[in-house]
């Protein structure tokens, strides 16, 4: 099996870029696009407004879709599934 190089989060992003988390074909195929930078959102830890906000999918669980935000400085701050299914991570604490 072939393993690929992954990007976990672009560097310079611009709404509407795509890009793979991870590829391993048959095992881990996650895909992101950039959907806004300029979110807001209140987790737990607290309220961030210039989100990033991607969707993210792969074709081993068709049908799933998640919303991930980041904040700069801190990084993933919530996910939730809007599609397939109802899950929701959130960030409650930061620790040193």
């Amino acid at each position: 099996m072939e393993l690929l190089a992954g990007i976990i989060m672009l560097a310079d992003p611009k709404k509407g870029d795509r890009y793979r988390q991870e590829f391993a074909p048959g095992v881990a195929e996650d895909t992101a696009q950039v959907i806004g930078l300029d979110e807001s959102a209140c987790v737990p830890y607290g309220c961030f407004d210039g989100l990033l906000l991607t969707k993210e999918f792969t074709p081993l669980d068709r049908g799933v879709v998640d919303h991930k935000y980041y904040a700069e400085g801190i990084g993933f701050i919530l996910s939730d599934t809007v599609k397939g299914g109802s899950e929701r991570l959130e960030l409650v604490d930061i620790s040193n």
